[in-house]
């Protein structure tokens, strides 16, 4: 499980030496963006500043275990061959309750159709004629779901092995609006759902008086995808918003009335979540085992896929008990621009690091928000750049125990992008970190 939590800036500074405090005191009440330290000093000592950018670092690449994925602000669905990475799948589970209660379906009942309603908003992949052909299903799942509950990107419910219906191999749509019983809808996906269920519904009449009895009787959904090729560059991962249009329509007609539909839906009350699958390319598992493999190339992958540990093993020894208070540091991670092909890179990425618990949290840098910490993906110069100014000084005076840093997908549960990056060590443009410092007396 990788979320990661914030660390307490409370207790960071609460440890910082007093020439510090004082900088970081004025860091914190600065209106604009300022540079750790520059606040303490007459600004015609700038030029005193000493510059450093010879430092090793390592890269290492790692899998993901999961992500927490329930009730989040969108879910993903499809499945894709990336050509570098390997098959990528994301599928969903989710509650469906009727839209009012005490449905009766009236003597005579009939169904007509039965379909699933999943709206688009987006794709991540490839969606044009044969390379965008996907099959998607829909399967009844078996056990109980509540909001109460917390779900991971790995966990699993079990559902019924006959799907309730499928599309067949489609090419998803996500720009064109559909007509339904004559009037233009959003664009959205439609699955055909065998009627069996709607007569299951019917004999079991009592389940539709409320929600909590609906809930009960039909524990919610689960919709998977497959690509209809294994050749790399086939299939897209759909950005889908449930909430905004997700559900089962019947249409049905009973002895009073013809041209009846009932609806039921994905709301805020619905338990929900989204699940990951990968299957990592050779070459991909190679780089995990292999930290050299690493340090020439290297991935960061939302979907809870992978991510980059970043190591400055000579740090404290550059430092060599001088009192050095840090101006500026930042951390430059070049992006192979020519493996990017239609798969476009992560627009933000987050720099976090561990705890002595091992668990994942902010560093004090990424604590500040905003633009401050950086991570923004500069397509000129094809980078991210990451300002580790108060890491840096967090580590220099024994604050920060060197537990590595990671480079980690923003949105990891509710995106799907991936970059690939250039190693520390990689000959045609390697990772590096600059600092701008000051020794004081000790």
């Amino acid at each position: 499980m990788n979320n990661y939590s914030k660390l307490n800036p409370d207790s960071f500074y609460a440890k910082l030496p007093g020439f510090l405090l004082i900088a970081v005191s004025a860091f914190t009440l600065s209106c604009t963006e300022p540079n750790l330290g520059l606040e303490v000093q007459d600004p015609a000592d700038v030029v005193n500043l000493l510059r450093a950018d010879d430092f090793a670092i390592r890269s290492s690449l790692e899998r993901q275990d999961s992500v927490r994925s329930d009730e989040l602000s969108a879910n993903l669905l499809g499945a894709y061959n990336d050509p570098l990475l390997g098959n990528m799948r994301a599928s969903f589970y989710t509650q469906l309750v009727p839209t009012v209660s005490n449905i009766n379906l009236g003597d005579g009942f009939t169904p007509d159709s039965m379909v699933m309603v999943i709206p688009y908003r987006g794709f991540y992949g490839d969606i044009t004629k044969l390379n965008g052909l996907q099959r998607f299903s829909v399967y009844r799942v078996l056990e109980n779901m509540s909001r109460e509950e917390v779900y991971y990107s790995n966990r699993s419910l079990q559902i019924e092995s006959q799907a309730l219906g499928t599309t067949g191999f489609i090419v998803p749509r996500v720009a064109d609006s559909v007509t339904v019983t004559g009037v233009r809808d959003i664009p959205q996906m439609r699955i055909p759902v065998n009627l069996d269920l709607a007569s299951d519904f019917a004999a079991n009449s009592s389940s539709l008086l409320s929600i909590e009895a609906f809930t009960d009787f039909f524990k919610g959904v689960y919709v998977e995808a497959e690509t209809y090729s294994t050749v790399p560059g086939n299939g897209a991962i759909l950005d889908l918003i449930l909430g905004s249009g997700a559900r089962l329509d019947l249409y049905y007609k009973n002895n009073e009335a013809d041209s009846l539909r009932v609806s039921f839906v994905v709301n805020d009350n619905c338990a929900r979540f989204t699940r990951f699958n990968h299957t990592y390319k050779q070459e991909v598992l190679d780089i995990i085992e292999n930290p050299a493999l690493a340090a020439e190339k290297t991935y960061s992958q939302t979907m809870a896929g992978l991510r980059t540990r970043i190591d400055l093993p000579d740090l404290k020894t550059w430092q060599n008990g001088r009192n050095i208070l840090v101006n500026e540091a930042k951390l430059y991670i070049p992006v192979n621009e020519e493996e990017i092909g239609i798969y476009g890179p992560n627009p933000i990425l987050d720099l976090v690091t561990k705890n002595e618990e091992g668990s994942l949290i902010q560093t004090p840098d990424l604590v500040v928000g905003g633009n401050y910490p950086g991570g923004n993906y500069d397509s000129e110069n094809k980078e991210y750049v990451f300002n580790i100014v108060r890491y840096i000084q967090g580590r220099l005076n024994d604050i920060l125990e060197d537990q590595g840093l990671f480079i980690q997908s923003n949105g990891t549960a509710v995106s799907a992008y991936r970059v690939p990056l250039y190693g520390a060590e990689n000959e045609n443009k390697k990772m590096r970190l600059e600092i701008l410092y000051q020794i004081l007396p000790n």
